[in-house]
């Protein structure tokens, strides 16, 4: 009985390699290409979206400052969408290497068992086909000889079953990875079309000097948008430090419940730093720090980031707290503050609230729509994070990666 139980030790170990190998990263890889292509569908829809409005702006024939935000929010874009393919693409051959190594091992496998197949042929052409035949008559009666009959048959019959089952094992994953393959190629076709479009949209910054050129000959009325674009972040920011120092005080001089909670809350936000979901779904076209006049090239510091958005885009809380303040600043439109213990989240930009002071609101939950062409920062949302202790802080490095 050594030569069945060295077979079906075999059949076991060829089994669990099929069930080990494709489950390793099943879950995990499944999720990350299901997150990869919907952003890759989110992604296109902007650029149709961002396209229509850049169209509308070069038709124009005075230049303007919008021509060029919107020329710039255009190439943020595709460039975040070659980012995807990329992502994607990696994604792709990654998958590929681990199916063309199991494909390998499992053909390994499936030669080593022929091979068996084959010196147990030539064994049994050798000596005849008695083996079988003498242990069935070898048998002490007629019970035993019809057992050891239906064992012989069974034995054969699930040796057939077992390498039927690994051949089939084996197409799949072949078929498996010619699909890995042809998606790669689409992928790779696709990345390409991105790179030439983002070379197209290059081109286009050529116009920004005649652009620039046109908007330096309205110097007056350019440099009042810098100040007031200016007035406004500089108020944003004294808000923020004064609501800051406010709930800090208050959270100082409360009971201790309610100072336990406050601490509690700080402490839970900041584990959660690099993992809280984005607040909408876009792609940063102004990021944390100094903003850069296109014109002039002065500086402007900003306290957040600019996501642009599809108009009207669900925004949510990206943390448990509670809105401590809602208000409107020129620039910015309105604003919500959350509170979550020693660090306030501000939103703003809004084409409609549904929040309002002393709301709490659970993370995810939808506070509001993002901007349309008639808000102030247009189809987007602002999103800044503030610490009491330290003032306006990069809210990218404390949310999620896309």
């Amino acid at each position: 009985m050594s030569e069945p139980t060295g077979f079906m030790r075999l059949m076991t170990a060829l089994l669990l390699l099929l069930l080990a190998v494709p489950a390793a990263h099943a879950q995990d890889a499944a999720a990350e290409r299901a997150a990869t292509e919907r952003r890759l569908r989110e992604l296109r829809q902007q650029i149709e979206e961002s396209n229509y409005r850049l169209e509308e702006t070069r038709e124009e024939e005075q230049a303007s400052l919008q021509t060029l935000q919107n020329l710039d929010r255009e190439i943020a874009i595709r460039e975040e969408l070659i980012k995807t393919y990329q992502r994607r693409l990696a994604q792709l051959s990654q998958e590929n290497l681990e199916i063309t190594a199991s494909l390998q091992a499992l053909e390994a496998e499936i030669e080593q068992l022929r091979r068996q197949y084959q010196g147990r042929a030539a064994h049994a052409y050798k000596y005849g086909r008695m083996h079988a035949v003498a242990l069935i008559l070898a048998a002490e009666s007629i019970n035993q000889m019809l057992i050891r009959a239906r064992y012989l048959r069974r034995f054969a019959e699930e040796r057939r079953s077992k390498l039927q089952e690994i051949q089939q094992a084996g197409r799949q994953l072949q078929a498996q990875r010619e699909q890995l393959e042809a998606t790669e190629n689409q992928t790779r076709e696709l990345l390409r079309a991105a790179e030439e479009e983002k070379r197209n949209l290059s081109q286009l910054r050529q116009e920004r000097q005649r652009v620039v050129a046109n908007l330096r000959r309205q110097r007056s009325s350019l440099e009042q948008e810098i100040q007031q674009t200016r007035a406004a972040l500089s108020e944003l920011e004294q808000q923020m430090a004064r609501l800051a120092a406010e709930v800090s005080r208050r959270n100082n001089t409360a009971d201790a419940a309610t100072r336990a909670e406050y601490l509690e809350l700080t402490g839970s936000f900041r584990q959660n730093k690099g993992r809280l979901p984005w607040p909408s779904d876009g792609v940063v076209t102004e990021p944390f720090g100094d903003l850069v006049n296109p014109v002039y090239g002065t500086r402007t510091p900003n306290p957040g980031i600019l996501i642009a958005t599809r108009p009207n885009a669900q925004v949510r809380a990206v943390f448990d707290g509670q809105v401590v303040q809602v208000s409107v600043i020129p620039d910015f439109g309105t604003y919500v503050a959350i509170e979550h213990g020693e660090y306030l989240t501000v939103y703003s930009n809004f084409s409609l609230l549904y929040v309002t002071e002393g709301d709490r609101v659970r993370a995810g939950q939808i506070i509001g729509l993002a901007g349309t062409d008639n808000e102030p920062r247009g189809s987007g949302i602002f999103f800044a994070l503030f610490q009491s202790d330290q003032g306006a802080v990069d809210p990218r490095p404390w949310l999620r990666p896309q």
